[in-house]
């Protein structure tokens, strides 16, 4: 998709960040009104939820927007599963052909095809290990492309920037701590 249709837009990610954490949380911290702590670095999103039974989650995020109709088109993020581990996640639209998965491809270098975990309205979500060598390759490429099948086997295309990417990560490191 051209530039000029996509937009990035911070603030989904920082509400799907506040809905996370509160769908996760006990009764107790939701009636808590804080606030995610949210920065943005280049066409990146690091955002913080405050500290919950002494653990702070993070998401690093960027969420595609198409300018013609006015929704989310795709969302790529980076946290940490419950074990503490590394993972991506990709949010695409609904109508996809889910035995195809999800094409990651990091400007060529690194293709890996993830398939779906579950499909709501929102989206349909597809998770991976984020290795040391993926993450190498993000902070060197350009773009990162995930490609699907729509129900009729046509691909779509979605490209995400990595202006910003290696300082993003950085401080979603940093503030993971």
């Amino acid at each position: 998709m051209k530039k000029s249709i996509l937009r990035f837009m911070a603030g989904v990610a920082v509400a799907a960040l506040a809905g996370a954490a509160c769908a996760e949380a006990p009764a107790s911290v939701k009636t808590a009104n804080a606030q995610p702590a949210a920065q943005t670095i280049g066409d990146w999103l690091v955002a913080c939820e405050a500290e919950v039974k002494g653990r702070k989650s993070c998401v690093l995020s960027q969420t595609l927007v198409s300018e013609k109709l006015n929704r989310t088109v795709g969302e790529l993020t980076i946290d940490k599963d419950a074990a503490g581990k590394l993972k991506g996640s990709l949010r695409l639209p609904v109508g996809v052909s889910l035995p195809a998965g999800v094409i990651v491809d990091i400007e060529g270098n690194a293709a890996l095809t993830v398939p779906y975990a579950a499909c709501h309205r929102s989206g349909c979500l597809a998770r991976f290990d984020l290795t040391e060598p993926l993450l190498g390759q993000m902070r060197k490429a350009s773009k990162i492309s995930a490609v699907v099948q729509d129900t009729s086997n046509k691909p779509l295309s979605l490209t995400f920037s990595t202006r910003g990417f290696p300082e993003a990560y950085a401080a979603y490191v940093k503030e993971s701590k």
